[in-house]
């Protein structure tokens, strides 16, 4: 079985079924882990996303990714934007979100699909409220929590943000606007040099996915800490490329 074409976290969970690292599940989960916002790398950064054609690498698309501080209603918080968009034209999302710095525990969602509105999400202390698109209507969301959650939008970013040591092993509570509420599972496989546009870096290797059996490697840089790039099948994200067009 071959992996979709994808960018947003949504294909990649498409993916992981074609990618999985062939572990059994888990029957008891790790306990939750609370992400540190405050100890990301701001800025922006732009990712190529390539394919396996022939046995090489082609590029299929960029990734446009913006990690800003942000006061809202006296809230210290980080506005982030990941804008992915297919070379091909046939497939563009954006996703603006707000998060608590402190933690990272989401504020608000907004995502754009072919540069029209497609999702909305207000999280509270115990609720998500907000609409999808449906066939091209609204949908209304209503979510009762019983707990903190994350943006199940944002994959590398969180795993960034987490206490990351050798061996480590991190369960994140989710949600997700598509596949409802899960976890994020993230096992630290292991650490290597990365090279980057600025020189060869220090990250962490990761196993990551939804489901205990079904994970992708993700790359984490150590210092400071930020989203790398990932692996998953003949798909994957490599930090450089040139984004001038994605904002």
């Amino acid at each position: 079985m071959k992996c979709p074409t994808h960018f947003a976290a949504v294909f990649l969970a498409l993916c992981l079924p074609c990618c999985s690292s062939g572990q059994d599940a888990v029957a008891v989960p790790s306990p939750a882990i609370v992400p540190d916002g405050s100890v990301l790398a701001l800025g922006d950064s732009c990712y190529t996303i390539t394919a396996k054609q022939d046995g090489t690498e082609q590029p299929v698309g960029l990734v446009f990714q913006s990690v800003q501080r942000q006061e809202v209603n006296s809230i210290e918080a980080l506005a982030i934007i990941v804008h992915q968009q297919l070379s091909n034209g046939k497939f563009d999302m954006r996703d603006s979100l707000l998060l608590r710095r402190s933690d990272l525990r989401p504020i608000r969602l907004d995502t754009d699909r072919n540069g029209a509105p497609h999702v909305h999400l207000d999280y509270a202390a115990h609720r998500i409220s907000g609409w999808k698109m449906v066939n091209g209507a609204k949908e209304p969301i209503d979510i009762a929590l019983d707990g903190p959650v994350w943006d199940g939008n944002l994959w590398g970013v969180t795993f960034a943000a987490l206490p990351l040591k050798a061996g480590g092993d991190y369960r994140i509570p989710t949600y997700q606007y598509d596949s409802g509420k899960g976890a994020f599972l993230v096992t630290v496989k292991g650490a290597r040099k990365i090279d980057t546009p600025t020189g060869a870096v220090d990250a962490w290797v990761l196993e990551a996915g939804v489901k205990a059996d079904e994970r992708v490697e993700y790359l984490v840089g150590k210092n400071p800490p930020r989203d790398l790039g990932y692996l998953a099948g003949p798909m994957s994200q490599h930090i450089g490329g040139d984004c001038s067009n994605l904002h």
